[in-house]
């Protein structure tokens, strides 16, 4: 399990974006083969917390797997343009 915070920055495009959207855009990026199984997200203005389930040899692995799903995110759906993953 990874657990992943994103926030809008002040050139972020979209600042609500609901939970479904926010899974479907990570479903739609995330490779066949990467472990990834169950999605969750919570959303408020400028914030999303994002909880990925995947097949992972250890938390840590998770935890990459996580970051850079989200981290892909942010750098190529428009709908994420101007997010950030943040560490809090």
């Amino acid at each position: 399990m990874a657990s992943v915070a994103l926030a809008a920055t002040g050139g972020a495009r979209h600042h609500d974006m609901t939970a479904d959207v926010v899974v479907d855009l990570l479903w739609a990026l995330a490779e066949p083969d990467s472990g990834l199984e169950h999605v969750r997200a919570a959303t408020s203005p400028g914030r999303v917390d994002v909880i990925l389930f995947s097949i992972a040899e250890n938390a840590l692995s998770a935890a990459e797997a996580g970051a850079r799903l989200c981290e892909l995110a942010t750098t190529t759906a428009p709908q994420f343009e101007g997010w950030r993953i943040v560490h809090d």
